[in-house]
């Protein structure tokens, strides 16, 4: 299969497919923060501004066949009448030499057919609301070529439901018009009722050099009984100069190219947005007119493109490292930063796959920004902000949230979603040192505008949210599962909300671990031992209840009794408990190393560990079942993804190097495709899906729910801090990697407060886990308690420094957490 399919090109950050048609999309997503779009490796795909809910800009047919359309198409007609694309999707024309590539927020194509080589370059404007359709035609002959180039777009009426459900009345409230002067179409939705019309986009297209002709009429375009591949009005050779007010929407442009023997000429097409159309519209025209003649200018889509270019240098510079294992180098270099960034900017709304309806998971929002803390926490911060201004005066949280949408947030109260926020803070203030954010007001949510609100410092907000815990514990003690814990579907089990979450309580450990240390790092001594006593509590309401005697309960019922048990007919054993334990710090060691030692044995599939085991019987089986998700499928059996990273960290803190490169290896996308097959895989083998049907489903090994998903956030962490090692904390940084015995070494370059640190790890000894000695720059570093921890006064003053690392057989039954 090598280099059949796709290959990967690290130097470049980039993967080059040569075949269009993988077993489904293939997506990268290219944005500036505000404009967004993703694009396949067939040129697939669609644009949205600021939400893909409500302003929409072009359309994607989701769940359709043909697979994979409409997207961003480029056509080419040459004199004879023969027409192809550089994406080769739509036309389908054979072609000489064909290939795609995606790189961080650009995906570009090379097509060659006779002497004319073509290539495209997809991205979005970091200074303009646009996507810019870079395309470049080479002529590889003798004689001058004179084509015609059409580039196309569907557009979409903005509002994804009310299309949905009314496109009927409301396409007779839009319009798409040529303007002469600015040489470009406008697109105007106007529907009554239109959401957020205080910034309601103007979209334009237009082209860095004159346009011929242009149509804005998507059925004009195409032609009757037709479709995308073979459109009447570039089968004519000119478009129809169709205006449309009223019907289904498109942007078409065509210009003239004559191409030069031995010559290349570039032309670029602009998709972009100006905002406040609805409210003032001569304004929006004016700025879209600006936009386009700023981009036009030469050399301003090479400036474009390098800016692009540099930001993802910038963020993806922040952490690099040099493994024995070159898969999993590239995965954490590249590929899982590159999804973290995604599935922060987007949480799991969008996707191929994922229709947009979804807003901002309160708990993914969370947990997605840990990854992004280490990187950029400026960015991680302003998340933080927004999410403590959806926690409630009682110190619970709500649980989904529209930020642009303006529809009101879910009040769904869950046991875990505020217990999220320690976790970022902790990630913040230990990568800046900056301990004043804590001391930073943010408002409590109110459900009511009218009333006067409510402040608390960002250390008073967590703390708030573990009163409403408190004020929540069952009969055993542990945390009520309320409507669910991250397992949402867990609330199967609790009806009547008297069930409890073994695994919440474990989480409750973690979070309190946390902001003992905030706490007495910020000088709030009360605030810690208040915490290191809810700690203690909650740890010994777990080990008197929840050991079954081979592994943890995930939960109780509303009849106290246990779920995930010897004694259950289905979900005998759970993940997330087993690892949560070691997580939290929650029971004996050995109990611990037992609840994971068979987590392994019973839920590995090889491409990565399950859910639950043995899954859930289901309809028609079982009249009230626990699940509707079949077999292996979804939260009933399946490897659920995102608990994977989690017993990483928990073998990486148990010293179980050889077992957590095995867990983390074997779910590398690239790997597990390989291991299971593209057909049966299908998905990227750049991104982590949400799940992967497991064994006891026949299709198992299917990867689906593409690139939204925790996994990526998850993965990054568990790589980077516990499997590397390099983990800050509110003492500085912690240097405490899990190998496999068999590497020699491995060496990293991160920023850190400031410093760019070059870190090279030394395991002559040929040991798993333990640190013995660390330099920096030829000074030797004190390991207070024995926790190897780099004070942040090492790398005060200084740009970049050297740090040597020594690892050696240590006691680490101390160590875990």
């Amino acid at each position: 299969m090598k280099g059949k399919y796709y290959a990967f090109n690290d130097k470049d950050r980039a993967i080059t497919f040569y075949r269009h048609d993988m077993p489904c999309a293939w997506i990268n997503y290219i944005s500036n923060g505000t404009m967004h779009a993703f694009v396949s490796q067939a040129g697939g795909g669609f644009a949205w501004w600021q939400s893909p809910t409500i302003f929409r800009l072009s359309r994607y047919r989701v769940n359709n066949l043909p697979l994979d359309t409409p997207g961003f198409y480029i056509y080419i007609r040459e004199k004879d009448g023969t027409v192809w694309s550089p994406t080769f999707r739509p036309c389908e024309t054979p072609l000489d030499a064909w290939t795609s590539r995606h790189q961080p927020g650009v995906t570009s194509f090379v097509a060659t057919k006779g002497p004319i080589t073509a290539t495209l370059r997809l991205f979005v404007a970091p200074d303009y609301d646009a996507v810019v359709y870079d395309l470049s035609l080479s002529n590889g002959g003798k004689k001058k070529i004179d084509l015609d180039v059409f580039a196309y777009a569907e557009l979409q009426m903005h509002e994804m439901v009310r299309e949905v459900c009314y496109s009927y009345y409301n396409r007779h409230q839009l319009k798409v018009w040529y303007e002469k002067e600015m040489d470009g179409l406008i697109y105007l939705y106007h529907a009554d009722g239109l959401p957020r019309r205080d910034i309601a986009p103007l979209v334009y297209f237009g082209a860095s050099h004159k346009s011929s002709s242009y149509c804005g009429n998507r059925d004009a375009f195409v032609g009757n009984y037709r479709d995308e591949r073979n459109p009447v009005q570039v089968q004519k050779g000119r478009l129809g100069n169709n205006d449309l007010f009223g019907g289904e929407p498109c942007a078409a442009l065509h210009c003239k190219v004559s191409l030069p023997a031995s010559a290349t000429v570039e032309r670029s097409f602009f998709l972009g947005v100006s905002q406040g159309a609805i409210v003032d519209f001569a304004t929006a025209r004016n700025n879209a007119g600006l936009a386009l003649a700023a981009l036009r200018t030469p050399g301003a889509v090479a400036q474009q493109r390098k800016k692009n270019s540099d930001w993802w240098e910038n963020h993806l510079g922040k952490f690099d490292c040099r493994l024995p294992d070159v898969n999993a180098q590239r995965q954490i270099n590249t590929w899982s930063p590159v999804q973290s960034v995604q599935t922060g900017r987007y949480s799991r709304s969008i996707s191929s796959q994922a229709t947009g309806r979804r807003g901002l998971g309160y708990r993914d929002t969370a947990t997605d920004m840990i990854a992004i803390a280490y990187r950029d926490p400026v960015w991680a911060a302003n998340v933080l902000r927004y999410l403590l201004s959806l926690q409630f005066d009682d110190g619970k949280a709500i649980h989904q949230a529209w930020p642009v949408d303006n529809e009101p947030p879910e009040v769904s109260i869950r046991c875990d979603d505020h217990l999220w926020l320690p976790f970022v803070a902790y990630a913040i203030v230990s990568e800046t040192g900056d301990l004043s954010f804590l001391e930073e007001q943010v408002a409590y949510y109110r459900e009511d505008p009218k009333k006067e609100p409510v402040k608390a410092s960002v250390l008073d907000h967590l703390l708030q949210g573990f009163r409403f815990t408190e004020a929540n514990l069952g009969a055993h003690g542990l945390p009520l599962t309320l409507r669910g814990d991250w397992n949402d579907i867990i609330a199967r089990f609790t009806y009547v909300k008297k069930g409890e979450s073994v695994f919440c309580g474990q989480q409750y450990c973690v979070a309190l671990r946390y902001t003992e240390d905030m706490a007495q790092a910020a000088g709030k001594p009360q605030a810690a031992a208040w915490c290191r006593e809810l700690l203690n509590k909650q740890i010994a309401a777990i080990e008197a209840c929840a050991w079954d005697g081979e592994w943890w309960h995930r939960a109780y019922d509303d009849d106290g009794k246990p779920v995930g048990s010897k004694s259950s007919q289905w979900g005998k054993i759970w993940l997330n408990p087993q690892s949560w334990a070691v997580f939290g710090g929650a029971g004996p060691i050995e109990r611990l190393r037992e609840g994971m030692a068979n987590a392994g044995k019973y839920l590995d599939t090889e491409v990565g560990l399950k859910k639950l085991h043995p899954s859930f019987a289901t309809y028609p089986e079982v009249s009230d079942p626990f699940s509707g998700y079949n077999l292996g499928a979804g939260e009933n059996g399946a490897i659920f993804c995102q608990a994977n990273p989690w017993a990483i960290i928990a073998e990486a803190l148990l010293g179980n190097g050889k077992r957590a490169w095995k867990y983390y290896t074997q779910m590398i996308p690239h790997v597990a495709l390989q291991h299971m097959g593209i057909d049966r895989y299908r998905a990227e083998p750049y991104a982590y899906t949400s799940n992967i049907i497991g064994p006891e489903n026949p299709q198992f090994g299917w990867a689906n729910v593409n690139q939204v998903t925790g996994t990526a956030a998850w993965m990054d962490l568990a790589s980077t801090q516990f499997l590397l090692g390099i983990r800050p904390q509110i003492a500085g940084l912690r240097v405490d990697p899990c190998i496999p015995a068999d590497w020699k070494g491995f060496s990293i370059n991160r920023v850190y407060r400031g410093t760019r640190v070059e870190i090279s790890v030394d395991n002559k000894a040929r040991v798993e886990k333990g640190v013995t000695a660390i330099t920096v720059d030829g000074a030797p570093v004190p390991f207070e308690k024995g926790v190897p921890i780099i004070p942040p006064s090492f790398f005060a003053g200084k740009g970049a420094c050297t740090v040597k690392v020594t690892m050696g057989k240590t006691d680490i039954s101390t160590l875990i957490v």
